[in-house]
């Protein structure tokens, strides 16, 4: 435990494959509310996204008290989810959402790019990698190369963003967040 609670799993090939299924559907643009440098970022059912993934909700809130001994999470509904379709020289900037918890699942992760993050050379996780930061004066972050099928769920406030590739492929992510019912907000 290094601050807020990140939670990490993998969502299991059938429920993927449901969501998978949906973003090929998607037509709404959600560029314009969304942190993103990137093209296409489009709309998802949020009400199906969230009983898609519930088990893995329940599974964040069960660690929560059971294991860290922390405030159990009121009840909660998904206002919105997005899918991002990131290409070469897309990014997300440093950046936090609204509401109580946030998601992000790696639906695809093209070979290509896992190559090119393999060659990578430096002080950072590298290309397509995903990071976590907490603190002010003294940052303490987490990254992470995902892997098709990986889910972080962590507290909305919790500053994140996914780092640029060269590669010329196609990484496609799900995106969300969880309110208290009787609040809402403009996704982030």
């Amino acid at each position: 435990h290094w601050g807020p609670l990140l939670y990490k799993t993998k969502v299991n090939h059938e429920r993927r494959n449901k969501i998978l299924k949906m973003c090929e559907k998607a037509t709404q643009s959600s560029v314009q509310d969304l942190a993103g440098h990137i093209k296409k970022e489009l709309e998802l059912p949020a009400l199906k996204i969230f009983n898609i993934l519930k088990p893995y909700f329940l599974s964040y809130a069960r660690v929560q008290t059971d294991d860290y001994a922390l405030k159990p999470l009121p009840i909660l509904k998904m206002e919105s989810a997005w899918v991002n379709y990131m290409k070469k020289g897309e990014f997300n900037p440093p950046h936090n959402h609204d509401g109580i918890l946030s998601f992000v699942l790696f639906l695809n992760v093209p070979d290509q790019l896992k190559k090119e993050n393999e060659k990578y050379n430096g002080c950072s996780m590298g290309p397509g990698a995903i990071e976590f930061r907490t603190g002010i004066s003294a940052p303490n972050s987490h990254s992470f190369f995902p892997k098709e099928g990986d889910i972080f769920i962590f507290p909305s406030t919790l500053e994140h963003w996914v780092f640029p590739f060269k590669s010329d492929v196609e990484r496609v992510s799900v995106s969300g967040n969880l309110h208290e019912p009787t609040k809402g907000g403009a996704k982030k």
